[in-house]
């Protein structure tokens, strides 16, 4: 009896890990990019991109271990690559009554060598981002564990890949570029 239990309770459980991310990453929404800190060293650049995260998720969320690529499309559908971020994300509140919550997350960006390839990429998104009149998306890919706050502690599931997580932020144009 108590080894049945044990297997229910463990298949349970990965029945509901593997649904969580699915059903939570949808709630999760960048809402805006409040800030883009670039840092040029001798051999490469890097960036300090501050964003706005909204989720109407009933629980407190964390991806951890992550490798995600950051990508900008403009309205003529042209990709520019930013660059790679490691950075812990998206530690989010619950919502209260089904209102949206808002968390600022401060992603630390490596963009590439210091090389003309890699500015031209700069050029290429400061036109996108800086020009009112453009629509662009934010896209995300790559892998990361996903944990759900538990009692306990956090509950997280294995290595899970996010392919194009789209995001149509606005700007506080005042504080963009530091």
């Amino acid at each position: 009896m108590y080894l049945k239990t044990i297997v229910a309770v463990s298949l349970l459980s990965m029945n509901i890990a593997n649904a969580l991310p699915i059903d939570i990453v949808d709630k999760i929404d960048i809402n805006a990019i409040k800030s883009i800190s670039l840092k040029k060293t001798d051999d490469a650049f890097k960036a300090n991109l501050i964003v706005k995260f909204s989720t109407t998720a009933k629980m407190e969320l964390k991806f951890r271990n992550t490798n995600f690529k950051i990508t900008f499309k403009d309205d003529n559908d042209k990709s520019i690559y930013f660059g790679s971020t490691k950075s812990e994300l998206f530690i989010l509140p619950p919502s209260k009554n089904g209102n949206l919550t808002f968390k600022e997350q401060k992603l630390e960006v490596y963009i590439g060598k210091n090389d003309t390839k890699t500015m031209d990429r700069l050029i290429d998104l400061f036109n996108v981002i800086a020009n009112p009149e453009t629509d662009f998306e934010m896209i995300i890919s790559g892998t990361t564990e996903v944990g759900t706050k538990a009692k306990r502690g956090w509950i997280y599931q294995g290595q899970v890949e996010i392919e194009n997580f789209t995001f149509y932020p606005t700007i506080q144009r005042e504080v963009l570029f530091k």
